[in-house]
């Protein structure tokens, strides 16, 4: 009797997302991410670089802050230029509170004092004996951003020059640096939406799509839905097989978006929308107002960056991309793909639909 009752329990769960109804963080876990993301080594040698870097107790610490203005996507970049910048200066980054994306619930929020970076990256800043302690008592007086405002710009042309790195390689091996090992808080949070999404667990050759309309407008011209229903057919078309009903793994927020993707995807095309549209959508403002991000982060005391974060990590269950790297999440995205799925499946591709670069194919 109690299995049935929990086999119910558990159906419906999974369900409700379908009802569009606020689901509880807890869900019963039977499927399991593809990788273990507690526990990846880097591999790119700009990424090794920055573990020694961060674990060399011979170099101080020096403060970093976020702007709190900005995106997740973005906030994650600037601590990439932040750590970069420590590089050249010879400092350790060591970022401080408050930081907007931290879930006040699921968080230590004593640690996050501490580091703003250690509830979801454990492994990311105060590697050395004492550096808990200088930190807790803040006795860090050197800066790499700015504040009060905390600007920061680029001062790492040295380390970029010496390695002969760009801008993307920093990027992307600072993002490779940073998801090497990830906190239970985010596994569990990656895994419940897992569940919810794909209760028979992910189907095979998934794509992802990312759209990011809403007030993008404002920094770029967005995309219109048909290309995206046309990259997604030229990925079903490069297959050297017919794909009878593809899985699409559709991460948006924005909710125009997830009706012109659904009313023109073919029927045979099977559409799973991310946990994050659901779960935040009654945070969000009813108009485009510029910086949805950061007030919907607020809204919700924080837990909009772990839900976005757990969807990021479902969204690398796919093999195939079809992105727009003119919005921070989608490099972000392409970033993990490149250098940490890619390198251990070889099975990876993406088309990029960013403004004037149409059908760019990567690998």
């Amino acid at each position: 009797f109690m299995m049935v009752v929990l086999f119910l329990v558990e159906r419906f769960l999974l369900n409700s997302q379908a009802m569009q109804i606020q689901v509880s963080p807890v869900v019963l876990i039977r499927h399991r991410l593809r990788y273990d993301w507690t526990n990846i080594p880097v591999q790119s040698d700009f990424a090794k670089q920055m573990v020694s870097h961060q674990n060399d107790c011979s170099i101080p610490l020096a403060n970093f802050g976020y702007r709190n203005r900005f995106g997740l996507g973005s906030d994650l970049h600037v601590w990439t230029q932040a750590l970069c910048n420590g590089m050249a200066k010879k400092q350790r980054v060591r970022s401080v509170s408050p930081w907007i994306f931290l879930d006040e619930e699921q968080c230590d929020m004593a640690t996050s004092k501490r580091s703003s970076m250690l509830c979801y990256f454990p492994d990311s800043e105060l590697h050395c004996g004492g550096d808990a302690a200088i930190a807790e008592k803040n006795k860090i007086e050197a800066w790499l951003s700015n504040p009060p405002r905390n600007f920061i710009r680029n001062e790492c042309d040295t380390i970029l020059e010496q390695g002969r790195f760009n801008f993307a390689d920093l990027r992307a091996a600072a993002i490779e640096y940073l998801f090497r090992s990830l906190s239970p808080v985010v596994i569990h949070e990656a895994e419940r939406q897992l569940n919810l999404l794909f209760p028979d667990g992910v189907p095979e050759k998934l794509i992802t799509v990312h759209i990011r309309w809403g007030d993008k407008a404002k920094e770029m011209q967005l995309v219109p839905i048909e290309d995206y229903i046309r990259g997604v057919q030229t990925i079903l078309d490069q297959r050297p097989y017919k794909t009878e009903k593809p899985h699409i793994y559709l991460a948006t927020e924005d909710p125009k978006a997830f009706t012109e993707f659904k009313e023109n995807a073919p029927q045979n095309w099977t559409l799973h929308v991310d946990q994050y549209f659901y779960d935040m959508l009654k945070y969000r403002e009813k108009e485009d107002v510029y910086n949805q991000g950061p007030k919907t982060s607020r809204a919700s005391k924080g837990r909009a960056g772990l839900v976005a974060l757990g969807s990021l990590l479902l969204a690398m269950e796919a093999d195939d991309f079809l992105l727009t790297t003119s919005s921070n999440w989608s490099r972000l995205m392409n970033e993990l793909r490149k250098n940490v799925v890619h390198p251990r499946c070889n099975c990876t591709q993406m088309v990029d639909l960013r403004a004037g670069k149409q059908g760019l194919w990567e690998s």
